[in-house]
Formats: structure tokens, sequence, C-alpha cells
């Protein structure tokens, strides 16, 4: 009983902070049954018996962060009175709409992170932080500090087909939106699908005749996301004049469109992305300093393929599931299968990363030799080529460094946790509870 109500309180504090704390997602969805199954009503009661409104808060927000993210939690309703009276919530600092909000974004949020596959540490790595960016260090703290997180802006890097979108559509269903607990408004723009003369224009937006051809006015896309997020790709790609009214707009919140006097309200969390190196732009003087460090407010950096070979696996996969799903046992699921854990697969570059595996992946399907490009780089590489590019620029964190190493030493060793333990100077019981996430 001890030890069943011992892990109840370990989930709560899991789910009620960053659940992707846990590396595995075996894991993570044990401690959330623990968390929708458990006397949640009666742990929220002796909170507030002993005064302690920011623990029952946490309990509220635990529990509702489990039931968004529960299968088809979006047929349920979460944090209904059902589960929690309103006589207990009435004690509490937050409306019940505030505690649904949030654990709704949560919840959306979950679905979108288990788009970005990857067993590896740095994939682990990336799906922690961007929760944290998204949420701070809890959903009390995303709730208390929503306006800081909202101002608070991301830049996203990464190599052409990485799969920058996809972590951009995380920030934007982790938005918090209205009341009612439904999506934030959100609009998107890639700067480089654009000639420069119409960037403005949807952007900003503008009135009818502000241009010849403006037949119509037009709303921009920062006002159609106003109140929610804003994604732009590729910002590398943006004119050196836009650069310089976007800026403005981020200072002050306030758009003008083109060929209007008056400005508009519009409130926005901007999420940009670029494949380019927007450091060295800024010091060849391509890119403005001022709007960089604006956008890098919180920096997320995706790793190429080629630095994480253990996700091939995974990715292709789940791909080849996309077009044939349920047929395992097809014999073309078993080729690929055998082929991605090949030599062929794991030592090649990958320098059009995902992209260029769904492609290698398509031809395998019809029959077709997978397409690789020449290889003369792959079997060349230095060994101090092969680190992660986080390390080689000094910018990884120390425990992003260890799991990493771990995850390193116990390939190396066909994952034997007796020889890594040694390896590592750590008992097998230690590295045990390191992989689940627990030390």
């Amino acid at each position: 009983m001890f030890r069943m109500a011992h892990e109840f309180l370990q989930a709560l504090e899991t789910w009620s902070s960053n659940p992707y704390e846990l590396r595995e997602a075996a894991a993570r969805e044990r401690s959330r049954e623990q968390v929708v199954s458990g006397p949640v009503a009666g742990e929220l009661a002796r909170r507030l018996q002993r005064g302690d409104k920011s623990g029952a808060s946490a309990v509220v927000l635990a529990f509702g962060h489990a039931q968004a993210c529960a299968p088809l939690a979006s047929a349920r309703e979460v944090l209904g009175a059902q589960e929690l009276p309103s006589s207990l919530l009435k004690e509490l600092p937050h409306a019940r709409a505030d505690y649904q909000r949030i654990a709704k974004a949560a919840g959306r949020a979950h679905r979108a992170l288990a788009e970005l596959l990857g067993v590896s540490p740095s994939m682990a790595a990336l799906r922690r932080d961007i929760w944290a960016a998204c949420f701070g260090e809890s959903l009390l703290h995303g709730l208390d500090l929503e306006r800081v997180i909202r101002d608070h802006d991301v830049l996203v890097l990464g190599e052409t087909g990485t799969g920058k979108e996809r972590v951009a559509q995380v920030f934007l269903e982790a938005t918090m939106g209205p009341a009612d607990g439904s999506r934030a408004p959100r609009a998107a723009l890639n700067a480089a699908a654009l000639p420069d003369t119409l960037v403005e224009s949807e952007l900003f937006g503008h009135e009818k005749g502000a241009f010849t051809g403006a037949k119509d006015a037009r709303l921009g896309r920062l006002r159609a996301a106003a109140g929610g997020a804003f994604f732009l790709d590729e910002v590398g790609d943006l004119p050196q004049t836009t650069q310089v009214k976007l800026l403005r707009v981020m200072e002050t919140n306030e758009i003008q469109p083109l060929g209007s006097d008056s400005g508009h309200e519009a409130d926005v969390r901007y999420i940009a992305a670029t494949h380019k190196n927007l450091e060295s732009m800024v010091e060849a003087g391509e890119f403005r300093r001022d709007l960089f460090e604006r956008l890098a407010g919180i920096t997320v950096r995706i790793p190429p393929l080629r630095e994480r070979p253990e996700d091939i696996e995974a990715i292709g996969l789940a791909f080849v599931e996309d077009y044939l799903p349920g047929k395992a046992s097809h014999p073309s699921c078993k080729a690929i299968s055998k082929w991605l854990c090949s030599s062929e697969a794991r030592n090649y570059a990958w320098p059009g990363n995902v992209r260029e595996l769904q492609n290698a992946l398509r031809n395998l399907l019809l029959g077709l030799p997978p397409g690789l490009k020449e290889q003369r780089h792959a079997s060349s590489r230095s060994e101090d080529s092969t680190l992660p590019e986080p390390i080689r620029a000094g910018s990884a964190s120390l425990r992003w460094v260890t799991d990493w190493y771990i995850e390193l030493v116990l390939r190396s060793h066909q994952h034997n946790l007796t020889t890594a333990s040694q390896l590592l100077g750590v008992d097998r019981s230690t590295l045990r509870r390191r992989l689940k996430g627990t030390a």
C-alpha cells in the first residue's frame, strides 16, 4: 500500500512538471495511468486542508494533463465536475477554465511531440527541452507566467530535411487558447516561397488600393494569428527592409497594414526556423542582429540524422507503416526493416536527412534501389566529425552529453548493461535507473 501511494505521488509530480524527463514512452504511459486511476480528489482535499494551494493546483494540473494526453482524449471532458467537484476547486487560485486551458494545450503538445520520432538520447533531450520551452518548469509555472512565455520567441535551427516544421508545430499546438480550451489562433508563412514584393503584404496585410493589383483589403498573417502563435519558416530569406518592419511589430505588438494610417494590435508568439547560419549572416551584415537576438529567445537545434543513426529504424518503420498499415509481415516491409538495420543505411551520411530517407524508402517500396548519393565521405569521416553538433559547438548541457555518451557505450557493447556499467564506473542498478529517467 505504501509503495502504491509513493508511486502515485511520484506520478503526480511527473505530470504536473515535465513528463519528458522520463525518456521512455512506456514509462511515461505507466506514470500517466497511475495519475488517472489514483485517488486524485482525496490528495487534492488533503493538500487544501494543509493550506497548500500551490500543491493542490499541481494535483489538478497533473490530473488534467494526464487526462488530456490519453488516447482519444478529445472524446471526454478534461477536469470535469464529476471527477473534481466545484466545492474543491473554488478554493484554488485559478478558475477551472484556466486549468483546463493549459491541460488541453499540454495534451495537444504531447500528440505533436509524438510525431518527433527517434529513440536516441539527442531526440529524448529535444522533446524534453521543447516541452520546457512551451510551459517552463511545470504547468503551474506555465499558467502563472503565460505572458512571459508568449513574449519569449523561438528560433528553430536545423539542416534541410530534419523536421523543423514538425518542431514548430509543437509550439503552435502548445500555445494556450481561449477560455473554452480550444486551439489558439495560428498562422504560418514561408519567407522563401514568396517574391520580396509580396512578403510584407502577406505578413502585415494591406488596404484596398494600397498598390497595383490590391483590389481587396487583406488582413495579413500576423493579425490572423493575434492572441496565438505565428510560424515564420525560412526566416533567413526575409528581405532586410522587411526585417526592420518585423522587428518593430515584435517590439510594439502593433501592425500597420500597407496603405493604412492606423495600427492594429497583434500580440503573438513568434516561432521562426531556418537551415541557414544566422549568426554568420549577422556577422556578414546580411541579417539584422537586433532581430536575431529577439527571435533567439529560445534556440532549438535539431540534430541531423547522421548524428543519430539509431533513429533510422524507428523513423523508417513509422514511414512505411503509413503506406502499408498493419502489414508488418508484407514482403516489402520485411525487406525494408532488414535494410534499415544494414550498414548501408547506418553508415550513410544522409545529407538530405529524414526527407532523403523517405525518398529512399519510397524507392525500396517500388522495388527500386534506394538511390543514395555517393558515399565517399561516409567512410572517411574522422571520429571528431561524427560528434554531435552541440558537443562540437560547446553548446550541449552536461546532462545531454552524459545521455549521449551512455547511449554510445551501450551501442558499442550490444547494450550489455554489465559491461557498460563497468566502463562507465557505476553500478548496474544506477545505470538501469538512468535509462528509465529516474536517476
